[in-house]
């Protein structure tokens, strides 16, 4: 009897019980296992110091491999020889092997591991930092890393048989880039996992509810939304907003809802388990987050998933998936508190279907994807 074709996943991320960072790669692999006959291995990429052990998620054993590497994401990749070496001695140590599609997620450390492995080389960009110039906390070195990263990480890129971007935007991010060759692309949305996220309507307020849930960081622009209610509610309009994260700039966050006098209608919430999400998003009338660099954003996909309204900010990934007839409607000029209170009272004074469009159900995108001619060559 053959051994079953074993489809390796290379990543950074993946949940475990006590994180759901990496819920949407667990999703898609999740679905592959279930739509294929491949056997499904996941190794977790992590730093040389972490304590973190290996693990069981859901079905799937979770091997972590750590990497040799100067902290703070200098010169990344510089002991890539070394960590390949060993990286196949992990492999055959834990007897991984007839290796038929390795898919790699982010372009460092992943990608790096993986164009020695036989078979056909995925690699899937999360972010619009594709290259990842923007991590590291060295200064000094920047202009010279910058270099290092785009001629190094680019070979990499130019190895593989097919690069994902969960939306074109993040594919264009490597246009400028004339050394950039690809041998396929492909554009692979976040699919939702309609069995998580689906219509279940029991608003419990009689106040019109806005939700938001990111991180606080500077990007994510949660402080553009607030200005934006205190705009409303200047005017004598009352809405409820629930910010769900946390993160650096909460706090700065926190002190202007008190400033505006706001606290009774801007509640601040802790994390919440991400399989509670969708009780969250059928309790709100409107999902807002004004995030200005963003490769697709989940959340905007979750929302929709429960026929839940939502406004973003033009230009950003999830446009491609907005209906022409709704774009004027759901997107907003970066960082446009007057644009942002215009748009939700346009919500509050009219009832917008926004129905799930079942191409996004995550079956039915991973079915599309393994039709794909990298799978059949």
């Amino acid at each position: 009897m053959n051994n079953p074709k074993t489809y390796l996943v290379i990543t950074p991320f993946f949940p475990s019980e006590k994180s759901f960072v990496g819920s949407y790669i667990f999703d898609q692999v999740n679905e592959i296992r279930n739509q294929s006959d491949f056997n499904v291995e996941i190794i977790k990429v992590v730093s040389l110091f972490s304590r973190e052990k290996d693990y069981e998620y859901k079905g799937f054993r979770v091997k972590l491999f750590k990497i040799i590497d100067i902290p703070f994401f200098i010169f990344p990749g510089i002991f890539n020889f070394i960590n390949k070496l060993r990286f196949s001695g992990f492999l055959k140590r834990n007897i991984i092997e007839n290796i038929s599609v390795s898919h790699a997620h982010v372009s460092y450390p992943s990608s790096y591991l993986q164009n020695d492995l036989k078979g056909k080389k995925i690699v899937q960009h999360h972010g619009l930092d594709v290259l990842q110039l923007l991590n590291g906390r060295s200064k000094i070195i920047a202009k010279i890393q910058k270099n290092y990263l785009i001629r190094n990480t680019i070979k990499q890129l130019n190895k593989s048989d097919l690069n994902i971007g969960v939306s074109q935007l993040v594919l264009d991010q490597l246009k400028p880039y004339s050394s950039y060759k690809p041998k396929g692309e492909l554009v692979l949305y976040n699919g939702v996992d309609t069995s998580k996220f689906f219509p279940n309507k029991k608003k419990k307020s009689n106040k019109f509810t806005i939700g938001c849930v990111a991180n606080f960081w500077n990007i994510k622009d949660q402080i553009t939304l607030i200005k934006a209610v205190h705009g409303l509610s200047s005017r004598g309009i009352v809405v409820e907003l629930k910010l769900i994260g946390s993160g650096i700039k909460l706090e700065s966050c926190k002190k202007y809802v008190e400033y505006a006098g706001l606290n009774k209608s801007i509640i601040f919430e802790k994390e919440i388990k991400h399989k509670e999400l969708n009780i969250f998003f059928n309790q709100i009338d409107l999902f807002v987050l004004p995030s200005y660099y963003e490769a697709l954003g989940c959340v905007y996909m979750e929302s929709w998933a429960t026929n839940t309204p939502f406004i973003a900010v033009i230009d950003q990934g999830i446009s491609e998936l907005i209906p022409e007839g709704l774009k004027n409607k759901m997107l907003v000029s970066k960082s446009d508190e007057a644009d942002l209170a215009k748009k939700i009272l346009y919500f509050m004074n009219n009832e917008i279907e926004h129905i799930f469009n079942p191409l996004f159900d995550i079956k039915n995108t991973i079915s599309t994807f393994l039709k794909n001619k990298i799978f059949n060559d």
